[in-house]
C-alpha cells in the first residue's frame, strides 16, 4: 500500500524548545475542499477533530486518541523477586505505560512553519489529500499522529512511532475514538459485514449490533463495519487498516489489549481522558445500553509492534481507513 504520509516529512522535524509555544493556537476551525472541522489539542487525547463535516453533512462529532498503551515482553516488578535478575532485568522497569499526547508533549515542525500543528496538502495518484499532524515527544518515544482527509471522502487516522524506552520487544496500542453522529439526529446504527456470513435480515453476512460489546478483526473473513444514519441511510466504513511497510495490517491483539473495536452508547460523561490506567481495559459497557438508532461511539484498537532489533530511529506507522458512504 503507497504511504500517504512521506516518512521524510518526519525526518525533517526539528526541535525548537524556545520559540512561540504560548502564543499558538489550541483550536482552530479548517475548511478544505468538502471538508469541514476544527481541530484541537487538549485533554490529553492527542490531536481530535470536532464537528466533522463532509459535502455539508455531520458525520463525527469528534475523534481523537485518548491514549497509547504500551506493553514490553519483559517488565521487572518490586513483587516478584523472580524478574529481579537474569534476562528479564536485563530489560529494566520498562512499563506498562499510558502515553496521551497533551499540548506540552508537542515540539514545532521547523519544515512547517514552526507550528505545532502542520496543515499540508497534497496529490497523491490525482487525489487530492490534506494532512493534520502534530509531533510530540514523551521519554524517549517520538510520536507523530494525523489525520489524512481526501477529497473523495476518506479519512486515515495514523500513528507514527519510533524510540526504544528499553531494548527489547514491545508493543504499541493506539485506541482511537469514533463519536459518529451522522446526519446529527442520534439515530445511528451499527452493523458489521464477514464474507460468506449467514443473512440475519439484513443480507448475506450482515449483523446489526443491538447492545455494546468488544469484537474483534477476523482478516480471512474481511470483516468490515458501517455506522449509518436510519432516516437517510448515509454512513462511514470503518476498515482495517492494510499496514504502512514495514507492517503489513494494523497488527494482533494480545492478552494486553485483547480486542480490535468496541461499540458503545455515546454519554457525555465517557468523553474525558483516558481513566483506566496503563493496564486497565476500555471500560463503559457494564450496562450494557442498547445501541440500536442511538448515538455512538465506535474504538478501534491497533496493534503495532515493535522489535527492539529495528533499533530506536525506525518509524512504524499503522491506522484504520473511514470512509463516507453516500
Amino acid at each position: 500500500m503507497k504511504r500517504i504520509c512521506s516518512i521524510g516529512v518526519l525526518l525533517l522535524c526539528m526541535f525548537s524548545w524556545l520559540g512561540t509555544a504560548f502564543a499558538e493556537t489550541q483550536s482552530e476551525h479548517v475548511t478544505w475542499g468538502p471538508w469541514s472541522f476544527d481541530w484541537e489539542v487538549r485533554d490529553n487525547t492527542g490531536l481530535a477533530l470536532r464537528n466533522v463535516k463532509y459535502a455539508d453533512e455531520l458525520i463525527l462529532a469528534k475523534a481523537s486518541m485518548p491514549v497509547v498503551r504500551v506493553k514490553y515482553v519483559k517488565e521487572r516488578v518490586w513483587w516478584n523477586p523472580f524478574t529481579w535478575f537474569g534476562s528479564r532485568a536485563d530489560s529494566g522497569r520498562c512499563g506498562p505505560f499510558q502515553d496521551r499526547l497533551r499540548w506540552q508533549d508537542l515540539v514545532p515542525i521547523l519544515n512547517c512553519g514552526d507550528q505545532k500543528v502542520c496543515i499540508e496538502s497534497s496529490t497523491q495518484n490525482t487525489a487530492k489529500w490534506l494532512e493534520v499532524g502534530i509531533y510530540a515527544r514523551i521519554g524517549e518515544y517520538h510520536l507523530y499522529q494525523s489525520w489524512h482527509l481526501s477529497e473523495d471522502g476518506e479519512i486515515r487516522p495514523v500513528l507514527h512511532s519510533r524510540g526504544l524506552s528499553c531494548n527489547t520487544d514491545h508493543d504499541h496500542h493506539p485506541y482511537w475514538r469514533f463519536d459518529f453522529d451522522i446526519n446529527g439526529n442520534g439515530m445511528d446504527q451499527v452493523f458489521v459485514h464477514e464474507d460468506g456470513g449467514a443473512d440475519y435480515g439484513w443480507g448475506p453476512g450482515w449483523r446489526k449490533y443491538t447492545n455494546e460489546r468488544n469484537d474483534v478483526k477476523i482478516p480471512v473473513l474481511n470483516k468490515t463495519w458501517l455506522i449509518r444514519d436510519q432516516l437517510n441511510g448515509h454512513g462511514v466504513w470503518v476498515i482495517p487498516g492494510t499496514g504502512y511497510d514495514p507492517l503489513k495490517d494494523d497488527g494482533e491483539r494480545d492478552k494486553f489489549a485483547d480486542f480490535d473495536v468496541a461499540i458503545r452508547r455515546a454519554n457525555v460523561s465517557e468523553d474525558v481522558p483516558w481513566s483506566f490506567g496503563a493496564r486497565g481495559q476500555l471500560g463503559y459497557d457494564e450496562d450494557n445500553q442498547g445501541v440500536q438508532e442511538q448515538d455512538i461511539v465506535f474504538w478501534y484498537v491497533a496493534h503495532l509492534p515493535h522489535r527492539a532489533a529495528l533499533g530506536p530511529t525506525k518509524w512504524l506507522t499503522l491506522g484504520p481507513i473511514l470512509r463516507v458512504q453516500r
